[in-house]
């Protein structure tokens, strides 16, 4: 006997893109313990709970992603990283071919970079709310096309990765 498992759609809101942001980086290297990866994931759970909004204004959003890089690399005030949310931008091709040149532009002078990546599946989605396969093979399409423009683009000497969240 076979079991079948099915796959359930768990809408994200910005606080879930945040605890996965969190729990991401308790897994590469943050500077922060399990017990207050856990504290901020009960906050982040709090303030879901507390909040009708499902998307927060993009400036909050980007203000408490700030927080969250400097609660696991506090030593680290300035470590480089571009937010790129894929909800309020084109996810034409040539849009995102600008969009993440100009990311490796900006670390022209820098040999670490990280470019997190937020809301592409959202952006796929648009106003029809069903996951399609064609939908899921265009997102992977696309975060190759990403993942293959940095890695193009980098010096040689550099070290620049991509989060996707």
């Amino acid at each position: 006997m076979t079991k079948r498992v099915t796959k359930t759609a768990v809408k994200k809101d910005d606080y879930t893109r945040l605890q996965n942001l969190n729990a991401l980086f308790s897994v590469i290297g943050s500077a922060s313990t399990r017990e207050e990866t856990l504290q901020l994931q009960r906050t982040l759970s709090f303030l879901r709970e507390n909040d009708e909004m499902r998307h927060m204004p993009v400036k909050s959003f980007e203000h408490c992603i700030e927080q969250v890089v400097r609660f696991h690399f506090p030593n680290k005030r300035n470590l480089n990283y571009t937010h790129w949310n894929a909800r309020v931008s084109s996810i034409e091709p040539l849009w995102i071919r600008a969009s993440i040149l100009e990311f490796v532009n900006s670390f022209q002078n820098t040999f670490k970079g990280l470019l997190l990546v937020s809301g592409l599946k959202e952006s796929l989605m648009g106003k029809n709310k069903r996951w399609t396969a064609k939908k899921e093979k265009d997102y992977l399409d696309i975060r190759s096309f990403i993942e293959e423009l940095v890695l193009h683009n980098a010096k040689p000497e550099q070290d620049l990765s991509v989060l996707f969240f």
